[in-house]
């Protein structure tokens, strides 16, 4: 696996991209075992906000309609790098595809802005903080688990 691969692009996209190369019987257990990593990513992230009931009702959507455009994002971006590849293409092609992957992130980063924003609404700043810890703590674990 190629680590720069994996922490240039995030844990789950390049994760979602190998398990979508699977056969329809691993692809079943390939979506058992994205439910467990949801799980507990869920589970880190209950923990370490140490939400209320209140803020917990508030937070989930908002962070799985998050997680679900930011998930959007990636696979964009993976498309354009894996379907359109620089061999035997001229300069300005490649620049193109570059410049798609540069706005592709761009759009992300607008997306945690915007994200962060409504967060703020339902739970504190520091909470806000624990968030994207925890959100590195479990991609850093689960890239572990992956190099072993």
């Amino acid at each position: 696996m190629n680590l720069r691969l994996l922490k240039k692009f995030g844990i789950f996209p390049v994760l979602l991209l190998l398990l979508s190369l699977s056969t329809a019987s691993a692809q079943r257990r390939s979506e058992e075992e994205m439910k467990k990593i949801q799980d507990a990513k869920v589970a880190i992230i209950t923990n370490r906000l140490n939400l209320t009931s209140e803020q917990s009702t508030g937070f989930w959507p908002i962070y799985n309609e998050y997680s679900q455009k930011r998930r959007e994002i990636h696979r964009a971006q993976r498309r354009i790098i894996n379907e359109k590849k620089a061999e035997g293409k001229a300069d300005e092609q490649v620049l193109n595809n570059l410049k798609e992957v540069q706005e592709l992130k761009q759009k992300e980063l607008d997306l945690e802005k915007e994200y962060q924003n409504r967060f703020l609404k339902v739970i504190t700043a520091g909470q806000v903080i624990e968030l994207y810890k925890a959100e590195k703590t479990f991609n850093d674990m689960l890239l572990q688990r992956l190099k072993q």
